[in-house]
């Protein structure tokens, strides 16, 4: 068994314990996301996309606590939300995202959606992951900059 695998446990479909569980650990770049962006609270963020996504599916550590949820809405829209733990599992865990966006993207011709252009853990996942920054906006309820992203399967 490698460094990586006993780092990291992967990825399972999520459930509602997963909401309750990660809404109040979830890292401050990403309650300033969604606030900024939808002005929900942690909690209903997560709700939300968890509720709307036609795929979604929690990151756990190699005992099973959550430390991020992620998925994507029928029309393509795709999200990620974690908690400081996420860096305790990074490696793996970017190997393993890369392949389940492009698993992802063999589903959703197009993956798109908007990232708070301060959150640099989000940008850096996102461009490991193959996605391609398209324009600064002003966006959601607090107009705040954030980057449009896609990712797009030519296939």
């Amino acid at each position: 068994m490698s460094l990586h695998q006993l780092e990291f446990n992967g990825f399972r479909l999520s459930k509602k314990e997963d909401v309750d569980f990660l809404a109040t650990r979830l890292r401050f770049e990403d309650k300033r996301e969604i606030i900024d962006g939808s002005g929900k609270t942690p909690h209903n963020a997560l709700l939300t996309g968890y509720v709307q996504s036609e795929v979604c599916f929690t990151i756990t550590d190699t005992q099973d606590v959550p430390v991020g949820m992620f998925g994507v809405n029928a029309e393509g829209s795709i999200w990620l939300l974690a908690t400081d733990d996420i860096h305790k599992i990074k490696v793996s865990f970017l190997r393993q995202s890369r392949k389940v966006v492009q698993f992802l993207n063999t589903k959703y011709r197009l993956l798109w959606n908007y990232v708070d252009c301060r959150n640099e853990l989000h940008l850096r996942w996102l461009k490991w992951c193959g996605f391609t920054f398209l324009r600064k906006v002003k966006y959601g309820v607090n107009q705040q900059q954030f980057y449009e992203f896609i990712r797009i399967n030519n296939v």
